[in-house]
């Protein structure tokens, strides 16, 4: 009965590292998977520890310290640097751990039809970008991505975001506008290995796809 028990603790286990078991379930009718993968292992652990470092020297330099001056309302206060840096220590560890769990879940799959991405913590959210969705993929390797071997794919699908400078503006007729920017949002492939065979991998799945849409090729197969 123990064994049993072991045995199907186990099972569950595999089945919750296994990614294919999450992305296979979404998959479409003669939909197939090329690629899967995850963000970069070492690069997760070394953005934790160098995270913890820098939030333990912060937390420690304000704890050891008895009071912090400041000013409020033009009068001089004290606070205890104890209370400060056990606050900075409490939240800082809590959104550290939260970033370095979230982005640990996160699992990437490219099909013939689509890149899908799976992400959540808690629940489990799919982002599916088709190929005819895709104005174009950039690669992006900094310094980081260097040393480890990784980049990030970034994916251009048209979607823009406005805001405003927040600062001087344009007179027209007495009245002054603010002045807007539009920006392109990027759907991201974060520290993925080998990031240029990726890219290669979705260039020509991109060309493939919009030329079936094109040419009639991808009703029929939608259709059948």
């Amino acid at each position: 009965m123990k064994k049993d028990r072991f045995i199907t603790i186990k099972n569950d286990i595999n089945k919750l590292l296994k990614m294919s078991q999450y992305i296979d379930n979404i998959l479409e009718p003669r939909e197939k998977k090329v690629w899967e993968g995850k963000i970069n292992r070492k690069i997760l652990v070394t953005g934790l520890i160098l995270g913890l470092i820098i939030i333990l020297g912060i937390s420690s330099f304000l704890i050891f310290k008895q009071t912090i001056n400041y000013d409020s309302n033009g009068q001089q206060k004290q606070i205890s640097g104890f209370i400060i840096g056990l606050v900075v220590l409490i939240i800082g560890l809590a959104l550290l751990f939260l970033n370095f769990f979230s982005n640990f879940v996160v699992e990437y799959a490219i099909t013939n039809k689509r890149i899908i991405i799976k992400s959540g913590l808690i629940g489990t959210d799919y982002k599916h970008i088709y190929f005819e969705q895709i104005n174009q993929v950039i690669i992006n390797v900094g310094l980081i991505g260097k040393i480890f071997g990784t980049g990030n794919l970034k994916i251009d699908t048209g979607k823009t975001e406005t805001y405003s400078t927040g600062s001087g503006g344009t007179k027209i007729g007495g009245m002054r506008y603010q002045n807007v920017r539009t920006q392109t949002m990027y759907d991201l492939l974060k520290n993925i290995d080998n990031p240029y065979d990726i890219y290669n991998l979705i260039q020509p799945s991109i060309t493939n796809r919009r030329e079936s849409l094109y040419s009639g090729r991808a009703d029929k197969e939608s259709n059948s």
